[in-house]
């Protein structure tokens, strides 16, 4: 009776611990900000990772992962699928160039330790690691999880920019893997997370949020009708389709409002250019850009 009641105490420490790392399972869904190598605004792309299938590798049990880029220009590129999977808090990722699994992410370190991780890029011909240090950890609780959120400085190369964090179960919250550099056209920082406990934001952006390029393809949508642009104080929206909702961001892509109404009330916001997203009940999502002008 004592070794059952020990056996059930061990359980029953480990078990919020053990609910809080299970990175890249099936279904898990990451949204990352891009602006289309800095020619558009920071959240006018993205991209959007997704666990999609559970395979192996040489033996190894592995979660499949997909990332594929929306352009703002309308074009989606499918990138090479990643590989990788979670053991004792490390998550290990394959590189088909190395012919072996990467140390990705280590999400049990305290602070002042000092991660040696294997280095995510250039996949081709790099074989070094590099060095991260913690500076800081805070517990941050989304949707009923407790996770930890690493702060890090980097001794190499290789880093998690935005101030360097990562977090248990997420991975980068400025990108899915640390860079070796950032540029202005940089990635990131992430925009949404989900799995099969945890779905949550962390822009006001919509995690599907793209710009739309031109205004003449913006006006191509019969039925849908935007009254009046430029506008100064109220903003009709007239549709020969039931509307379920209206959302109006400006030319980053923050989100100003949204409202069930067909009406807008445009008071209180700045002059200026921004785009309102009509979301149909049929699925449909449609876009207008319109001007806020005061006379």
């Amino acid at each position: 009776m004592k070794t059952l009641l020990l056996l059930t105490a061990i359980i029953l420490g480990l078990a919020p611990r053990i609910s809080a790392q299970n990175f890249g399972a099936t279904g898990t869904q990451w949204h990352y900000s891009a602006h289309a190598s800095g020619a558009c605004p920071g959240n006018c792309e993205y991209l959007h990772f997704e666990s999609v299938l559970d395979t192996a590798i040489n033996g190894q049990a592995v979660n499949k992962i997909t990332p594929t880029y929306y352009q703002y220009g309308g074009d989606t590129m499918h990138l090479d699928p990643i590989y990788l999977y979670e053991q004792s808090d490390t998550v290990f990722m394959w590189n088909f160039a190395r012919a072996r699994f990467l140390t990705t992410y280590i999400f049990n370190g305290e602070v002042g330790d000092t991660l040696v991780l294997d280095s995510p890029e250039p996949l081709e011909w790099t074989d070094t690691i590099y060095r991260l240090v913690i500076t800081d950890i805070t517990e941050v609780i989304l949707d009923g999880v407790t996770l930890k959120k690493y702060g890090t400085s980097a001794l190499d190369d290789f880093q998690f920019f935005n101030g360097g964090f990562f977090m248990d179960r997420i991975g980068g919250l400025d990108y899915f893997f640390p860079r070796a550099n950032i540029i202005p056209e940089g990635t990131g920082p992430i925009r949404c997370y989900s799995d099969a406990t945890i779905d949550t934001s962390f822009q006001s952006v919509a995690c599907d949020y793209i710009l739309p390029v031109f205004i003449e393809e913006l006006t191509e949508n019969e039925g849908i009708t935007v009254h009046p642009n430029p506008a100064s104080a109220t903003l009709h929206i007239s549709s020969t389709q039931p509307v379920e909702r209206i959302e109006l961001y400006d030319m980053l892509g923050k989100q100003m409002m949204a409202t069930n109404s067909t009406t807008l009330d445009l008071n209180g916001q700045p002059e200026g250019l921004y785009v309102v997203a009509i979301l149909l009940t049929n699925g449909q999502r449609v876009q207008r850009r319109i001007i806020r002008q005061t006379y």
